[in-house]
């Protein structure tokens, strides 16, 4: 991670912080953000441009690559925990892994391992 990388990153999450925590639920406010960022950093990263890359851009970009970052359902997008609260066994440490197709795939993901996985529908 760049310089700027690291110091966008840091700004932003306490702006975010500071937003969540005046939030009527606080909890329910950060879950949001963090399941909102990744998807986010992609989207600004992914965008295409004539104009050179600004800083932020280039900030984004060497953060997140061109990889889809997106993680197998059941796993905390940013941190790749388990949303159940069960610790990771033997078997399940490797679901944790991101997908690294490029952006602009669709439902499927696979990650360094080679490990393929569908992307789960969202709810309505």
């Amino acid at each position: 991670m760049t310089p700027i990388g690291k110091v966008v990153i840091a700004k932003v999450a306490k702006d975010l912080t500071a937003v969540c925590l005046r939030a009527d639920d606080p909890q329910a406010a950060i879950q949001l953000v963090l399941q909102l960022i990744p998807k986010c950093m992609a989207e600004i990263a992914g965008e295409g441009s004539n104009v050179e890359p600004g800083p932020l851009r280039v900030a984004l970009t060497s953060v997140i690559g061109f990889e889809c970052l997106e993680r197998r359902p059941g796993r905390d997008a940013l941190t790749g925990d388990r949303t159940d609260g069960q610790q990771d066994t033997d078997d399940t440490r490797w679901d944790r892994l991101t997908c690294t197709e490029n952006h602009g795939h669709h439902d499927h993901h696979r990650d360094a391992s080679g490990r393929s996985w569908r992307r789960e529908a969202a709810s309505t």
